[in-house]
């Protein structure tokens, strides 16, 4: 008698869609094993994400927290075209405090998936983050912040033109 082959358990994931219209803020500490972003139309509209927190240093936002984080996620860019591309998560220090920050993958991608996961099987984004900032509060909240491309090759000027709507 043979054995039939286990199914592999679907992972949850939540998606949004960077496109013109995305909200300025995507919820990052959500009960699921990945979050997907789809990036939709030229890879200028967006050039990187930032990863926030209501948390402040007293909190546990501390620099050695946004690194564990960072080490604690992996992010890849899969597109037909180009196949899948790993993105580097980077830990960006300012007079304000730390964010992570990951790129929305190549420039030259119209249409990608972004999937941003914790390195860890079976782990959800919110145990990974609780986990890094060990938060004294039970409420708070951790945001990707989508950026436009500024400058030579932003959507709204540089080599492309402006197409903004006069």
């Amino acid at each position: 008698m043979s054995q039939s082959p286990k199914k592999k358990a679907k992972v949850s994931e939540v998606a949004y869609l960077l496109g013109l219209g995305t909200p300025q803020v995507l919820d990052a500490r959500v009960n699921r094993e990945e979050i997907r972003l789809f990036v939709n139309g030229p890879g200028m509209h967006y050039g990187k994400a930032k990863i926030l927190t209501s948390l402040d240093v007293m909190d546990g936002a501390t620099h050695a927290a946004w690194t564990k984080l960072s080490k604690l996620l992996t992010c890849a860019s899969y597109c037909g075209e180009n196949g899948t591309t790993p993105l580097p998560i980077t830990v960006e220090v300012s007079s304000v405090g730390c964010c992570l920050s990951f790129s929305t993958g190549p420039m030259t991608h119209y249409q990608s998936m972004v999937v941003l996961r914790p390195k860890k099987k079976d782990m959800t984004m919110r145990q990974v983050i609780d986990d890094a900032f060990v938060p004294k509060k039970k409420n708070f909240m951790v945001l990707i912040v989508p950026e436009p491309l500024s400058g030579e090759h932003g959507h709204n000027g540089g080599s492309h033109g402006n197409h903004s709507q006069q």
